[in-house]
């Protein structure tokens, strides 16, 4: 406030105050000087600290009036599931099945050869000697080694051709003659080309009404549908009479084929499951959830498991899925798909409110279920291409999961947040703020609400800023608390920091003109135990809030706030009409009584300072406006304390006002017990104080 905007009030009340000069005017001259002393009664007041602040969601008064101060921030952390795991794109099952070898129906077919059409092929004299018996009972002659004209077998109708795996045909030889034969040789060929099969087959000796047998090999043969026989025979005859009918006696040779597995071909494939499944039909599905985590066990309340079935091969196939370890309404969940050759078959099977157990398997207890599969392929009944490296493919998704629960092992996922930043937009008045605060008792509470039934460990970091200065929270790792899965899923904690785990009360004692949290939120931090028993639940999530509790139990040694202000005194900066001239003024004291009942002393000074030269052209000070009260052991003032001071404003002060562009306001605080023991605040402390002027002007006028 300007001097020339009080003096006028001033001069007003001091017509009521007290004139201690008295004058001789019979002294006066021309121009008159005039110099009094006047006492004035300035100002009184009485005043609480509920007066001056009042209470609401920052500053809390107490029930017995203790003082506080919140600050809040709300999610400070908010990590969903999503955060850590992407569980919706679990399933990897891609199989593609070869065919591998088909087995395909037996075959047959018999030829034979009459005597008559065996003596054709003998020596015309001997064929001679045949012809003679026949009709008669006579010696048999003997019939040397003698190949038989070939004769083909009818068609085979399950093939038209087929390169065989595996394969064999039985000969069956029956000796319809009256004699014995013997040295029998049996070799096959292909009509077509008249490519041999495998090495002929041979009997020693039959005997006549007997039959023998033989096999011929037809492992990595190509058979076409239409065979040749070559047979060769010998008989040694009889020694004693035998009928002989040249039209009524044969040989009859029969050919049937087994354990047909063909490679590849045109062939009419009969319906079997392919090879490739093995003996059970079992295979696996993996889920992978990602790196380092293990799951044990899925409830789902929806979802489709989507599959895609292609077929690259001339055949039908029967695709049966069942999944014996998923399980809706205690039933294993399956699904039956047809595909026509050669297409792309698509859908969805539901597993609405199933379970996934994935521990079944015994080698891995995790990540993994049985699936049970039949692909059944025929050729319904027509010859088709074939071959063994024909293939069906099987690809399962997990589309669109909601889930309910899932138990395993989820791994170290390590989750940023913030940073936040808690602002009270004090930064000008702290920046005035040097010396020695302590606030012994801050905390600093996490609140939160966690639905990941894992432990997790909190890494909270919070710096505090200062212009330059920075201090750090210096907070361990903590652990927070987690559900009780499956029948508790979400529970709400606090975590509490103070001095007695970090240097919050240092942090909050700069005091910063900010402060900046950030940290990270770590699953199992004691890592893989091997019980898999997380839990986490489909809308699993951690929130946290912070709020800064502080309550003013503090000390203060040689707290100094400064500010500098233009020189709102000198005379050049005043109205025209309104200027008053330091040199009317000898001296002007501020009396000041007060008694204060906060735990707190003050002294002020005031600097007229010269920013040109950079010096202080003068000073007042005036110690101990206010007498820090006396506290009890808990730091609560037991009693107001009194006192006087006077404060001098002499001539050498107003002859440096002109000099001075600035003001410099300095108030020093120190808490009861010089600053070194802790005193609490309490709203219902109060001052009471009185303010009066001594005034001694040095007023000149002209009486003209």
């Amino acid at each position: 406030m300007k001097v020339s905007r009080i003096l006028i009030p001033v001069f007003l009340i001091a017509l009521a105050g007290c004139i201690k000069e008295t004058y001789d005017f019979n002294k006066l001259s021309k121009e008159a000087h005039l110099s009094p002393t006047w006492v004035v009664p300035a100002i009184r007041g009485d005043v609480s600290l509920d007066d001056l602040v009042r209470q609401g969601d920052t500053v809390i008064f107490g029930e017995d009036n203790f003082v506080r101060i919140i600050f809040r921030k709300d999610s400070v952390i908010d990590l969903k599931m999503t955060d850590y795991y992407d569980l919706t794109d679990m399933i990897s099952f891609s199989e593609t099945y070869q065919l591998g070898r088909m087995n395909i129906s037996s075959f047959g077919g018999d030829i034979n050869y009459t005597l008559d059409r065996i003596s054709q092929r003998l020596s015309p004299s001997l064929r001679a000697q045949f012809i003679a018996l026949d009709g008669t009972n006579s010696v048999f002659p003997s019939i040397p080694v003698t190949l038989l004209q070939e004769s083909a077998y009818s068609l085979f109708s399950n093939f038209e051709y087929a390169t065989l795996d595996e394969g064999y045909i039985d000969i069956s030889v029956r000796n319809n003659l009256t004699a014995p034969i013997e040295n029998i040789s049996v070799a096959l060929f292909n009509t077509s080309g008249h490519v041999p099969l495998g090495d002929p087959a041979t009997i020693s000796f039959i005997s006549p009404g007997e039959t023998g047998m033989a096999s011929i090999d037809l492992a990595n043969s190509t058979i076409m549908n239409s065979l040749t026989a070559s047979v060769t025979i010998s008989s040694p005859g009889t020694t004693t009479p035998v009928f002989i009918d040249l039209n009524g006696s044969n040989i009859e040779i029969s050919v049937s084929a087994r354990d047909l597995w063909v490679r590849s071909g045109r062939i009419v494939v009969p319906p079997q499951n392919i090879s490739a499944l093995g003996d059970d039909g079992t295979d696996t599905v993996e889920f992978d959830p990602g790196d380092g985590i293990e799951l044990a066990f899925i409830s789902i309340n929806s979802g489709n498991i989507s599959y895609t079935i292609s077929s690259k091969t001339e055949l039908s196939s029967d695709v049966s899925i069942s999944l014996p370890a998923t399980l809706k309404d205690d039933n294993p969940v399956s699904q039956h798909v047809f595909v026509n050759p050669n297409v792309v078959v698509q859908g969805n099977f539901p597993v609405n409110n199933s379970v996934f157990d994935l521990s079944t398997i015994s080698s891995q207890p995790y990540n993994m279920m049985p699936v049970d599969h039949i692909i059944t392929v025929s050729s319904n009944g027509q010859i088709v291409d074939f071959s063994s490296d024909d293939e069906v493919q099987i690809d399962l998704r997990f589309l669109d999961p909601d889930f309910d629960y899932v138990r395993g092992y989820f791994g170290q996922e390590t989750e940023t947040f913030g940073p936040d930043t808690i602002d009270p937009d004090i930064g000008d008045i702290i920046s005035k703020i040097t010396g020695g605060l302590y606030l012994s008792g801050p905390a600093l509470r996490l609140n939160y609400s966690n639905s990941f039934s894992i432990p997790v460990q909190v890494e909270l970091q919070a710096e505090g800023y200062k212009a330059s200065e920075t201090t750090d929270l210096s907070l361990d790792p903590f652990n927070i608390i987690f559900p009780e899965a499956p029948d508790e899923r979400d529970i709400k904690g606090t975590f509490i920091i103070d001095k007695s785990n970090s240097k919050l009360p240092e942090l909050i004692s700069m005091p910063p003109y900010m402060a900046v949290f950030r940290g990270t939120a770590k699953m199992n931090p004691d890592g893989n135990t091997g019980n898999r028993d997380n839990y986490i639940f489909g809308d699993s999530r951690i929130i946290g809030s912070l709020e800064m509790d502080i309550p003013l139990e503090l000390r203060m040694k040689n707290l100094q706030f400064a500010d500098t202000v233009d020189n709102f005194l000198r005379v050049h900066d005043a109205p025209d009409n309104n200027v008053i001239d330091p040199d009317d003024f000898e001296f002007l004291n501020i009396n000041l009584r007060a008694e204060n009942g906060f735990p707190a002393g003050v002294s002020v000074s005031l600097i007229l300072y010269d920013s040109e030269a950079g010096i202080n052209r003068s000073i007042i000070t005036a110690g101990d406006i206010l007498k820090p009260a006396p506290v009890d052991n808990n730091g609560r003032v037991t009693s107001p304390v009194v006192s006087t001071t006077i404060i001098e404003i002499k001539r050498e002060f107003w002859d440096s006002v002109d000099q001075s562009d600035n003001i410099i306001f300095t108030f020093t605080v120190n808490t009861t017990g010089d600053g070194m023991k802790d005193v609490k605040i309490y709203s219902d402390y109060r001052i009471a104080f009185t303010a009066g002027l001594v005034i001694k002007p040095d007023l000149k006028f002209n009486p003209d």
